[in-house]
């Protein structure tokens, strides 16, 4: 656009387009009443448009496509099949637990504690009459914490007697609930039997043992299958009953 000249003081700082103002040039801007012409606009030259996608293009891709999905399936259901997690394992309730360790407490006091009992080549089990059969099957399902462990392994029938005395008196009067007696499976003993397996099963329902043991199961694969033992024990009770320990045992030299 034109720039208007209102003074001779607008002609000092006038430039043209093509360089230095000469006096041809002021007469001409005078003629056109001080108009100095602008310096001409460059149209940009528009840039080549950018290919569109034909017809044919579209027909050949989805020919390409259905040709690499012959034969394929399609998955069956709506979507990806997520597996849910495994439930927690089962936690001893507290409620449950109290009520029935009180009853049987009774039943040991009144001396009418009677077991349940299964022995064979691979499997051993025993639970005082009464107990509830979910703490029963949480025993049997290795989910309740071991919170000690006796091996037996290579004593004979008087060793492991006097052992499993001490360590069931010493795991009641701790507090402990479960624990685990590995006897052993019997391979190295005469005919291939444990002998203590049936003795620890003579042992732990009858006196003095038996007023302190509500449960014993063979323990799962991972705490040793059929060669050791859960225990489940009684919560210990002051107040109601005493435990007739076998007097004549060195309780103190079985310590050291």
């Amino acid at each position: 656009m034109a720039k208007k000249l209102t003074s001779l003081d607008d002609l000092k700082d006038l430039k043209l387009p093509g360089g230095k103002v000469t006096p041809l040039d002021l007469a001409r801007i005078a003629m056109k009443g001080g108009a100095v012409p602008s310096k001409p606009k460059v149209q940009a030259k528009p840039g080549p448009k950018a290919a569109q996608p034909t017809p044919a293009d579209d027909a050949a891709e989805d020919s390409l496509f259905f040709s690499a999905m012959q034969g394929v399936a399609p998955v069956a259901g709506s979507g990806r099949q997520i597996q849910p997690p495994p439930p927690p394992a089962p936690a001893l309730d507290p409620e449950d637990d109290e009520d029935a360790d009180g009853k049987l407490m009774r039943q040991a006091v009144q001396g009418a504690i009677e077991f349940d009992l299964e022995l064979s080549d691979e499997y051993m089990r025993g639970f005082v009459r009464g107990l509830d059969s979910k703490i029963f099957q949480q025993l049997k399902a290795g989910s309740l914490s071991v919170e000690g462990h006796l091996d037996l392994h290579g004593q004979n029938a008087d060793q492991a007697r006097d052992a499993l005395m001490f360590f069931m008196r010493e795991s009641y009067l701790a507090g402990r609930r479960v624990v685990l007696v590995i006897p052993g499976r019997g391979k190295n003993s005469p005919g291939g039997l444990s002998i203590l397996r049936a003795e620890i099963q003579s042992w732990l329902t009858r006196e003095p043992l038996r007023r302190i043991v509500l449960a014993f199961c063979t323990a799962q694969p991972r705490d040793g299958g059929t060669g050791a033992l859960y225990v489940l024990l009684r919560k210990i009770r002051k107040s109601q009953g005493k435990v007739a320990w076998d007097t004549q045992m060195n309780w103190e030299g079985l310590e050291r």
